[in-house]
């Protein structure tokens, strides 16, 4: 029976896939479906992580946001200093403020 799974996996689970005795079909991606298979499977591992928070699959995650970085052809001292320079500005997520609402007296 054939399962679908169309999405980005890591490099050796056709291999793994192959040497457990079963079929399977994959492809390398290239330019910009590269780019958008990346955000899908951010979002992807977002939503399983907010479902079930563990180590592993923040690993993935940061596995994940390495590659981005990469393929994506950010420099990743410049997206640190991006991170503190929104630290400085905005502060941090550690406080754990958390937004209400706003109330703006304005006519629009």
């Amino acid at each position: 029976m054939k399962h679908a799974y169309n999405k980005l996996v890591r490099d050796k689970i056709p291999t793994i896939i192959l040497e457990s005795g079963r079929h399977c079909e994959f492809q390398t991606l290239e330019g910009d479906a590269v780019l958008d298979a990346l955000k899908e499977k951010l979002i992807e591992k977002a939503d399983i992580f907010s479902k079930r928070p563990s180590a592993d699959e923040l690993s993935d995650i940061y596995d994940l946001l390495d590659t981005i970085v990469e393929k994506f052809d950010f420099e990743p001292m410049y997206i640190d200093y991006l991170k503190m320079q929104n630290k400085e500005r905005k502060g941090s997520y550690s406080g754990n403020t958390f937004l209400i609402y706003i109330e703006d007296d304005q006519q629009v």
